[in-house]
């Protein structure tokens, strides 16, 4: 296979799901359309009927794109070197034990995967049965026994390659992007102000994929105790229509001192976010019902939330859930995994 299609191949697998921003384009840009007096040097990217416009102005009309078009450059290029390390690991340790890599890769990959049994194959067919067309266990079968290897093959090639990343000393110069995403002074926190790694979470609470990764978040937390500190800003998307009546609520809990248990309870229990399913969500709280709904009935967190969207969208943000790591961007549901090793670097350039 081409290291081409083998990193676009890797690209696809790991895109991680996350509600998708329905505004367009252009809609999720500003929308002023001024023109600025003549400016007659480098900051003037056009002219009007002599009326210049300013390249201030053209960045902000295109920094979101930019932003995300730099992220997924960056995580092209790190896919891409990531196999580049892996095919040199593998190449100096079939040196080292004097075997060809052919040889290497049959003891320690296709020799260590074991063939799947019966029960596992009629697994797998009864699970896609309904997208097979009608083929048969017996027809289907070859086919599912192969994807079967070949994931497990996959797999234990990552796991030998990081062994061989365990014992090698590699210096990574790739350097990642980092957006400047701004926290306001009424920005839910959790965790000291002086941690060293700041991880502001852009997140949606009638977005499945958000409930999802409140249990990454919640390992991070445990993990790294005190040396991180947790962002919330809200980013509400077109379509859920609950969403900003749920982060209007979780910010009147705040009110109360309880917002991160507000918000716990809105990403991890089950419930149709509706008014009478906030209430009843703050009562179970044991919050003051009446302060809870006036703050609701009224609009005084209206334009925080309005806030965070635009901020958001200025960074970059076009699903949730997006998270930015001391400014280094994870989009989506990923795993733990995908945290620690932004936040180990961090750690380390910190010296924590």
């Amino acid at each position: 296979m081409s290291f081409e299609r083998r990193t676009l191949l890797v690209a696809l697998a790991l895109v991680a799901p996350a509600c998708s921003h329905q505004k367009s384009a252009a809609a999720s840009q500003p929308t002023s359309t001024s023109v600025s007096a003549p400016v007659r040097d480098e900051q003037s990217v056009a002219e009007i009927d002599g009326l210049a416009v300013p390249a201030s102005e053209l960045e902000d009309r295109v920094r979101a794109r930019l932003a995300r078009l730099k992220q997924e450059e960056y995580e092209i290029r790190k896919q891409g070197l990531d196999a580049l390390i892996g095919d040199r690991l593998i190449d100096a340790e079939a040196k080292r034990r004097g075997v060809t890599r052919d040889a290497l890769l049959r003891a320690e990959v296709e020799g260590k995967v074991q063939k799947p049994t019966a029960a596992e194959v009629d697994k797998v067919y009864e699970q896609i049965k309904p997208r097979l067309g009608g083929r048969t266990r017996q027809q289907a079968g070859p086919d599912i026994e192969q994807s079967i290897m070949q994931q497990g093959s996959g797999a234990r090639r990552e796991a030998f390659i990081q062994s061989l990343r365990s014992s090698a000393r590699i210096v990574l110069h790739l350097s990642p992007p980092r957006s400047e995403v701004s926290i306001p002074a009424t920005a839910p926190a959790f965790g000291p102000s002086d941690a060293a790694v700041t991880i502001v979470g852009f997140s949606d609470f009638q977005c499945p994929y958000c409930h999802r990764a409140q249990a990454t978040i919640d390992k991070v937390v445990a993990t790294y105790g005190k040396r991180v500190r947790l962002i919330h800003r809200d980013f509400p998307l077109e379509g859920h229509t609950e969403a900003t009546p749920a982060a209007r609520a979780a910010r009147c809990a705040g009110e109360q001192k309880k917002f991160w248990e507000y918000h716990r309870g809105l990403m991890t229990e089950p419930g149709d976010l509706t008014a009478g399913d906030l209430a009843a969500r703050a009562k179970r709280l044991g919050l003051d019902e009446t302060a809870f709904g006036s703050c609701l009935a009224s609009d005084r967190h209206a334009a925080e939330v309005k806030k965070d969207v635009e901020d958001g969208t200025l960074s970059g943000v076009s699903g949730t859930p997006t998270y930015f790591v001391n400014g280094r961007m994870i989009t989506g549901a990923r795993p733990f995994e995908a945290f620690a090793e932004i936040i180990d670097a961090e750690l380390a350039v910190a010296g924590k």
